[in-house]
């Protein structure tokens, strides 16, 4: 069974933001994040835009994560 794009990209962004934010949080899986960005660009509903914003959110994830760390 296929896997909907929105839950790859998801999954994509959290990898993301976990690396981002592994300053705060402690040492962060880099192989998480590199699969999940082979399963994104693989997909056969991928787009360049929903990467993008996979992107960002990730990066908003993490400014939240920072603002909150004080």
């Amino acid at each position: 069974m296929s896997t909907g794009i929105s839950a790859v990209y998801s999954e994509f962004t959290d990898a993301l933001t976990e690396i981002l934010a592994e300053n705060a949080v402690g040492p962060a899986g880099r192989g998480r994040l590199a699969r999940a960005h082979a399963a994104v660009k693989k997909h056969a509903d991928y787009s360049d835009s929903g990467y993008l914003l996979a992107v960002e959110t990730a990066f908003k994830n993490w400014e939240v994560i920072q603002n909150a760390g004080g």
